[in-house]
């Protein structure tokens, strides 16, 4: 299983910069988070730490009840406008795979309460 988050601001004033990335890796023997976060330019998180199968189990339980499984693979966004960042959502689980791209404005659209869910609980994640 592998779950991978980016997100980052665009292009804002540089105090205001950020970007986010987390990722969840479930292999044989280890299941693995790693976050990266920076602000202003700034790293001010980068770990990778060892999940507990409780834990795990837990968080996949709340991604599968909101329909991780169910989104579909979409393919990289081909219009490029300055200034925007294309963020995303992945994951694959054995052969079933999905991935989401977005802008930070479609976050505040009503129909994206689902996709919304989804980011709000990788980013709770901590180890």
């Amino acid at each position: 299983m592998k779950l991978v988050w980016e997100e980052s601001s665009g292009a804002v004033a540089p105090e205001f910069r950020y970007g986010k990335q987390y990722q969840l890796v479930a292999g044989q023997k280890k299941i693995l988070l790693t976050r990266k976060v920076s602000r202003a330019g700034k790293q001010i998180l980068n770990e990778t730490k060892e999940i507990s199968p409780s834990l795990y189990e837990s968080w996949m339980q709340k991604l599968f009840n909101i329909g991780i499984k169910t989104l579909t693979f979409e393919s990289p966004p081909t219009e490029t406008m300055t200034g925007v960042s294309y963020n995303f959502v992945s994951f694959q689980m054995g052969t079933t795979k999905s991935r989401f791209y977005y802008r930070l404005e479609e976050r505040k659209e009503p129909t994206w309460k689902q996709k919304n869910s989804i980011i709000q609980i990788i980013e709770r994640m901590k180890p």
